[in-house]
């Protein structure tokens, strides 16, 4: 099996090169990432969630057009789908996180800009020390949610790190969608901070794709694109090739996006047949829906 993911995942993107990334084979591929986790509902986290539930709240503006309604409606059904899954299967986790696949939570649509040059803005090298911890992240999160925006010190100091790199960069971020969804003033970064942050995050995915998207940075890439998508930075989405990368790791039969390697780095990732991860599927689907939205935006 391992074999067979590599020849898919050697092989597939040299057939893809041939072919130009447009709308509707976006639609395509994400089409067939939600039909997978619907048909394999049992076998997904609240992961999976945020994901379909991004792409239904950041697509629903564009729904004049039928195939994006038809994508819309798709993602919220199987949204309801993982919800229901997980309620009990994941008690503890559902409890914690369940508000993040409620409607609406991803719905401001920030304007596509080339954002990057904007500010003379010394964004740094270095990287923090400190590991990050994952469940803290979601305990920051479930603390916006439940406590009315209440100031958390252990939170403030977590979220904003400003040598964060990785996956601590990109939860940094994601707690301050999260704090813009809940208006929660005290917990919002500075724009200046905020640009500095998503700055390092473009050059973390500049750096990756220059690696030739090792398999061990799939996951992060693709949600480094999702968040730089939410955000409105246009500098994520200039290269070509990296649509063409993250549609060639798509599973050509099953339609998820999984590993060749038995290396997990997400806490909550969870391996599923045909070596598919949830994690890695969802952060697909919420990185599509953020390109065919830029794609959309150039078309209005």
């Amino acid at each position: 099996m391992m074999m067979y993911w590599f020849l898919i995942l050697t092989l597939l993107p040299l057939v893809l090169t041939e072919q130009r990334i447009t709308s509707n084979r976006i639609i395509h591929v994400l089409t067939r990432a939600l039909d997978f986790l619907s048909a394999n509902i049992e076998q997904v986290n609240l992961d999976a969630g945020i994901g379909t539930r991004m792409a239904a709240d950041q697509l629903r503006f564009y729904t004049q057009c039928q195939s994006i309604r038809k994508l819309v409606d798709q993602s919220e059904y199987v949204t309801r789908q993982i919800e229901q899954s997980v309620r009990y299967r994941q008690a503890d986790y559902y409890n914690q996180l369940s508000f993040l696949l409620q409607p609406g939570i991803f719905s401001t649509l920030i304007p596509f800009r080339i954002r990057r040059n904007q500010d003379e803005i010394d964004v740094g090298h270095d990287c923090s020390l400190s590991p990050f911890v994952e469940k803290h992240s979601d305990q920051c999160l479930h603390d916006l949610a439940v406590k009315n925006c209440r100031k958390n010190r252990a939170c403030f100091q977590l979220m904003s790190d400003s040598n964060a790199c990785r996956y601590s960069l990109t939860h940094q971020l994601f707690y301050s969608i999260v704090s813009n969804a809940f208006s929660c003033q005290n917990h919002r970064l500075s724009s200046k901070n905020q640009h500095r942050l998503i700055q390092r995050m473009f050059n973390e995915s500049q750096t990756i794709a220059s690696n030739n998207f090792h398999e061990t940075d799939r996951d992060l890439f693709m949600e480094q694109i999702a968040f730089g998508g939410l955000l409105g930075w246009a500098d994520f989405f200039q290269e070509n090739h990296w649509f063409e990368s993250i549609v060639s790791w798509q599973h050509p039969i099953e339609g998820c996006y999984g590993n060749d390697t038995i290396h997990i780095e997400k806490r909550e990732e969870m391996q599923m047949s045909h070596d598919c991860l949830s994690h890695r599927t969802s952060v697909a689907i919420a990185a599509l829906s953020q390109i065919l939205r830029y794609m959309l935006s150039r078309d209005i």
